[in-house]
């Protein structure tokens, strides 16, 4: 068995038997796999091993089937700012945790690594509270583009005609994976997003205007490092946030808990 090396994002670590952690990376090079670094409980390195999410060198004795053994770990970035920052700290375990639900084992996928990579930076160096949050709609949908699931938005996804500026009656439906044109959602029952399931319902649609479409169409072909330009109305960016949100708990019914409780103390402050 030979020693690999790989750039890897730490998504878990925890104590496993008395001196060994067990570790989930995000690998450049294999994907998500799971691994155990044996004797680092009391060690100097021990805190490198827990810290998550960090980005790290990674050298390991690789198995598919099994547990890999890391050799040793070599810190590249560990992102203090967003482990000194709530929002941004719960905003990146929120990224880790869906990553973490959703993504087999072993299945390469170096889009989604540069994905997560440059979403921790831009959250790292977000000062406000507008692009934390833009940082972590974007991230959600260029995440559902990887996975195959969409939003498909440039045509209707049922006709394929083109969706334009006067396009009339427009509808979003998660199940039918986009927009859907006037014509093409007369058979789709329309419910306001507020009494929208997490887990959506057959048949469902949302009536969305093109100014929302355009944005989030534009956000999927984005890249990250132009977020900071982007200069979103409050009204337009909340309802972003809300039909990303609907989307995403269609396809990816992952918990809030964390959003939720960081909601609540922000509320309360």
């Amino acid at each position: 068995m030979a020693l690999t090396r790989t750039d890897a994002l730490i998504i878990q670590s925890k104590r496993f038997r008395e001196t060994s952690l067990f570790i989930i990376y995000y690998t450049l090079n294999f994907g998500k796999i799971n691994a155990i670094a044996k004797g680092v409980i009391g060690t100097k390195k021990s805190p490198l091993f827990h810290l998550f999410p960090s980005y790290v060198e990674l050298f390991l004795y690789r198995k598919e089937s099994t547990l890999s053994l890391v050799s040793s770990s070599d810190l590249l970035d560990p992102f203090p700012k967003l482990h000194q920052d709530l929002k941004k700290l719960t905003y990146s375990l929120y990224i880790l945790q869906l990553v973490k639900a959703t993504i087999k084992e072993n299945e390469k996928n170096s889009s989604l690594f540069w994905l997560l990579l440059k979403s921790f930076k831009l959250l790292e160096e977000a000062e406000e509270p507008n692009l934390i949050e833009l940082v972590l709609v974007t991230f959600q949908l260029k995440f559902l583009k990887i996975l195959g699931y969409g939003p498909f938005l440039n045509n209707c996804v049922s006709c394929q005609e083109k969706i334009e500026k006067n396009s009339p009656s427009l509808k979003v439906s998660a199940k039918a994976g986009g927009v859907l044109c006037g014509k093409c959602s007369r058979g789709w029952v329309s419910y306001p997003l507020d009494r929208i399931s997490s887990c959506g319902r057959d048949g469902e649609s949302l009536s969305i205007g093109y100014p929302l479409v355009a944005l989030m169409n534009y956000l999927l072909d984005l890249k990250l490092s132009l977020l900071p330009r982007l200069k979103v109305p409050f009204n337009l960016r909340k309802e972003l946030i809300k039909y990303v949100n609907y989307f995403r708990a269609y396809y990816l019914p992952v918990s809030e808990k964390s959003l939720r409780f960081l909601k609540s103390i922000e509320k309360n402050a």
